[in-house]
């Protein structure tokens, strides 16, 4: 009997260790697509919305990379397109639809369920017209006192927007 307990355990650690390590995949979704003149656009503002403190700076950072890898360069002064990142969060259970996931109280003993969303727009500055619109999602299960593990996600976050940008046309291709 003892050996049996054992044994299961053996079994189950792995499978709770990859649990709570694993980020788990970020979902893409394309909303809008390519009405705009990508040729003419070589610089972009950014701006972010109801951005919580603590992922604006590197979101922000990956989003950059990202976007510069198609041809264009940021400038929040003078540009073509302004991009703008909206965080929205959207609580799985009922019971918790006016539970902050980032305001927790340290005696809340709850498991939070939601899905963050980052929607992706972007429009032409000149028009105010939307040339582009995107989002990356994840669904979060957190327990209590567990906290970002920015080391993990930034990858993630990059492959995410890497996915859903693949439509948008780089500066420097033949599908502007």
């Amino acid at each position: 009997m003892f050996r049996a307990r054992v044994f299961a355990l053996i079994l189950l650690v792995p499978v709770m260790f990859a649990c709570a390590v694993s980020s788990g995949p970020i979902g893409t979704n394309l909303t809008l697509c390519c009405p705009g003149n990508y040729s003419e656009y070589t610089d972009y503002g950014l701006s972010t919305r109801d951005m919580p403190i603590f992922l604006r700076d590197y979101l922000v950072a990956e989003f950059d990379a990202v976007f510069q890898e198609k041809g264009l360069t940021r400038n929040d002064q003078i540009n073509d397109v302004q991009v703008e990142l909206t965080y929205n969060h959207v609580n799985l259970r009922s019971d918790q639809q006016q539970i902050d996931p980032f305001v927790r109280i340290e005696s809340m003993s709850t498991e939070l369920n939601y899905v963050a969303v980052i929607e992706i727009s972007i429009v032409e500055t000149a028009t105010g017209n939307a040339v582009w619109g995107g989002s990356i999602s994840r669904i979060h299960q957190v327990i209590p006192g567990e906290y970002m593990h920015e080391e993990r996600a930034r990858p993630a976050f990059r492959q995410a927007f890497r996915t859903v940008l693949s439509s948008y046309p780089a500066l420097n291709s033949d599908n502007s």
